[in-house]
């Protein structure tokens, strides 16, 4: 339960400019005093780092009980969202593209991802908050059948959030089908804002029944060039990426792939996963 007196305001600033759409928020609340009970609410839209009031201080006199606030990321980038109560900070996180922090007076703070489940943490033990692994599961198929031959395309929802100056460490697993065993492909990421400067890693996906692809000390995005030349089975192959990258900007890091062969799909799995903790 957040409470909120005649002096105290809860406000929402983030950690950097908007690309495009400001952030949505939504709360809802009642004040309290002897023989009465207000609901009410506020709908209103974040300001870059300027700081909005979310839920405003109470009427004179009277208790404001915070039940329920969301926010939205609408913004094409990842986005840190800071509440603060008065002048005190209450909770900070890092919102990828869709995801929605919210906060409930019987669950407290969690964030949903962009499929609307819970998102999950692995925790390490009592190691720091930058070293808990995390992991996001990719909620629905994704097809890659461009009319234009080797053409890269996200992996829509197989993403996680990096911050400017932070490293980190990743390790994609991505279940996928091929139209074809005659068809292959390639796996890459990318990033939706800075560059690949400080980034390497190692890809390995399917090729043969007994042989695979692999790239070792990749430091570019989009990146082999090129698709290999066939698939293992159309219905059963392994896609693995692993590395490092110290971000040069804030933005959404995400898995990218292409189908070798025009109109032919290449579809990443539901169920895929990407593992990533930041470092320092």
């Amino acid at each position: 339960m957040i409470i909120l007196n005649d002096a105290t305001n809860l406000t929402l600033e983030l950690g950097s400019t908007i690309t495009t759409n400001q952030l949505p928020c939504y709360a809802s609340f009642r004040d309290c005093a002897v023989g009465e009970l207000t609901p009410s609410f506020t709908a209103t839209d974040s300001n870059n780092t300027t700081a909005i009031s979310l839920v405003p201080a109470a009427p004179s006199g009277k208790t404001r009980i915070v039940d329920f606030f969301n926010v939205f990321n609408l913004d094409t980038t990842s986005k840190q969202v800071i509440i603060t109560v008065g002048a005190r900070r209450l909770f900070s996180v890092v919102l990828s593209i869709g995801e929605t922090l919210q906060y409930t007076d019987s669950q407290g703070f969690q964030v949903l991802t962009n499929a609307g489940s819970v998102k999950q943490s692995i925790n390490q033990g009592t190691n720091v908050v930058s070293s808990e692994m995390q992991i996001v599961v990719l909620a629905s198929n994704v097809i890659n059948n461009n009319a234009i031959a080797n053409t890269m395309q996200d992996v829509t929802g197989l993403n996680f959030p990096i911050l400017s100056g932070k490293l980190y460490e990743f390790e994609f697993n991505i279940q996928y089908t091929a139209a074809a065993t005659t068809t292959g492909s390639r796996w890459g990421v990318n990033a939706s804002a800075g560059t690949a400067a400080n980034m390497s890693l190692t890809s390995e996906y399917s090729l043969t029944a007994t042989t695979s692809t692999r790239n070792a000390r990749i430091q570019a995005f989009d990146s082999p060039a090129a698709s290999n030349a066939t698939s293992a089975t159309t219905g059963n192959n392994l896609a693995n990426i692993t590395g490092t990258i110290r971000a040069t900007a804030d933005a959404t890091f995400t898995a990218r792939f292409a189908s070798e062969v025009a109109n032919i799909a290449i579809t990443a799995l539901a169920g895929s996963t990407v593992k990533w903790r930041q470092i320092d």
